[in-house]
This record gives C-alpha cells, sequence and structure tokens, in this order.
C-alpha cells in the first residue's frame, strides 16, 4: 500500500497579474516581488541542473492541450507515476480550477539519439549500490482571486494591525511536528489609505491570489530491467499577491508577501527512500495546503 506523507504549511506571499486599479496601486512593489519570485525560478532551474546525476533535457509542455500532454507522456516513454501527475495538473488547469504558467519537464538526456530506458547514462547508481532513475517536474500556478476577510471601514485599522504567521505543520506517522519560517504584519501590506470620504460602515474585502510553483521530483528503482516508483518529494517557492475592494472606489493593488522558498526535508534523499519504499508502492511526500489569513489554499 502506497505510504502518503501529508505536509501543511501555513505561509505568505504575492504575485504581480497586471490588474487595472481604480484608485491606488503598488505596481512597484508588485514588480520587485515578481522579479525576486523570477530569481529563485532559475536558481531552480538551475539547482535541478547542477544536482542531478546524469544530464538532463528540458521539455515544456502546454498543459490545456490534452493532445500535446498525451505526446510528450507517449514519446518520452514517461513512467506511470510521472504521467499521472501531469495528467491530474491538465485536468485541473483544463477545468479552470488553477491558472498555468505551464509545465516543465526535467529527463534524463537522450542517449546516442533513442530514448532507450535501457541506456546507461538516464540512470544512475546510488543508494546501497543500486540502480535508480529520477525525473523531474515543474508545475506553475495562480489560484483564482479569494477572499480573505471582510472589515467595515470603522473596523479596518484594527484588521491592518494584525500579524499572519507562516508554519509548516510536518505530519509523519500521526507525530506533528511544526516549524515557524516567519512573520508578516498586515499593516506592511495595506500601506495605501483609504478614502475619507468612505463610510465607517462600507464593507472593505481583502482578496488574494496564491502563486506557487514546484518542482515534483519522482525517484525509481531499477531491478532487473524493470522501473519500480519509490519515492516523490518537491521543492518550491510561494507568495501572496493582495487586493482591497472598495464599494464605489474599485481596486486598491496592495503589497505582496515575500517570496519563500521551501524544500522538503528528504527531497534531496530520494535514492535512499526509494530504497526502503518501493516494496511498499512507493511513498509520497507532498506540500498539501496553505493557510493564508485563516483561508486554506490547496497546493499544486
Amino acid at each position: 500500500m502506497k505510504k502518503i506523507l501529508s505536509l501543511i504549511l501555513t505561509c505568505s506571499f504575492f504575485v504581480y497579474s497586471g490588474l487595472n486599479v481604480s484608485y491606488a496601486s503598488s505596481e512597484s512593489n508588485a514588480v520587485d516581488t515578481k522579479q525576486s519570485y523570477d530569481q529563485q525560478m532559475v536558481k531552480l532551474e538551475n539547482s535541478i541542473k547542477i544536482e542531478s546525476k546524469v544530464p538532463l533535457q528540458k521539455i515544456t509542455i502546454d498543459p490545456n492541450n490534452s493532445k500535446e500532454v498525451e505526446m510528450t507522456i507517449n514519446n518520452y516513454k514517461l513512467l506511470p507515476k510521472t504521467a499521472n501527475d501531469i495528467r491530474e495538473y491538465s485536468e485541473k488547469v483544463q477545468n479552470g480550477d488553477i491558472t498555468s504558467y505551464g509545465i516543465s519537464l526535467y529527463l534524463p538526456a537522450r542517449s546516442q539519439g533513442n530514448l532507450s530506458t535501457n541506456s546507461t547514462t538516464r540512470t544512475y547508481v546510488g543508494y546501497n549500490h543500486k540502480t535508480y532513475y529520477e525525473d523531474i517536474v515543474v508545475y506553475n500556478s495562480i489560484s483564482p482571486e479569494t477572499e480573505i476577510n471582510k472589515t467595515k471601514k470603522e473596523k479596518w485599522a484594527d484588521y491592518a494591525k494584525k500579524t499572519i504567521s507562516a508554519t509548516v505543520k510536518y505530519y509523519i506517522d500521526k507525530t506533528l511536528d511544526s516549524v515557524t519560517l516567519g512573520n508578516w504584519s498586515m499593516a506592511k501590506i495595506f500601506l495605501e489609505g483609504i478614502p475619507s470620504q468612505v463610510s465607517g460602515q462600507t464593507e472593505i474585502t481583502h482578496t488574494a491570489k496564491f502563486i506557487q510553483s514546484v518542482a515534483k521530483k519522482n525517484t525509481y528503482i531499477v531491478l532487473d530491467g524493470q522501473y519500480y516508483f519509490g519515492y516523490a518529494s518537491e521543492s518550491g517557492s510561494y507568495y501572496w499577491q493582495n487586493f482591497r475592494n472598495i464599494p464605489g472606489y474599485g481596486m486598491i493593488f496592495d503589497e505582496s508577501t515575500p517570496v519563500v522558498s521551501k524544500k522538503l526535508p528528504n527531497y534531496d534523499k530520494g535514492d535512499e527512500k526509494a530504497y526502503f519504499n518501493y516494496v511498499n508502492g512507493g511513498l509520497t511526500e507532498r506540500f498539501s495546503n496553505y493557510s493564508y489569513g485563516g483561508v486554506i489554499f490547496n497546493a499544486i
């Protein structure tokens, strides 16, 4: 039976979507945050290439195109776990559950112009002198704009003084371990004021979009020419983009939360984890849910 390790992240972050606002806009902050996020993506791509045990090739996939998804899976002979992950993500995109930046697939490079899984350059010898195969898929997404809180103007100042804590919670074999990543003051998010002519009874709505990029690494152990799924883990970066909606004044583009990058504890131990878990169908470690202002956002 497959063992699944669930992880709940409680963090804070955001993204620049180019929205037009009618009252105020913190676009410079949005651009800075987007640049920081892009830099993290470059670092992630570089680390994937540097840390790989074999040369890699990068393939991009449009998750909105079912035909392209299936052609890629077939042409590159993707193993079942990886293929199913890509199909599930593409289905979410096509159903409108998330907006996607696309998929980047990192595979062991072709050997002598073919895709034979028997090529020794596409596998490596790792833990306990066994043979392993890894692939990595990077997924990017933006959530729908989601209501975080609704507060009357006369109580807005109190709401803006609140602090959001970011805590990572790991559920491992029924025990709970949590790590605090940091705190973000709401006052630093809502820098623009509310027009004085707005009534104190007017409800101000705080909304946010969740931006995430996640590298999902699947490790397989190779025994007698057969590939057995052994371990899945993740590394990624995240942030939230904030807005306020004021009746009669439209939307205020507020500050973004800091970009946070997080790697699951065993991400770099794929072969060791695969060795001990393939007989049980494999072990999967995932980011599962993220809590921001008490509202749950789903991981990719």
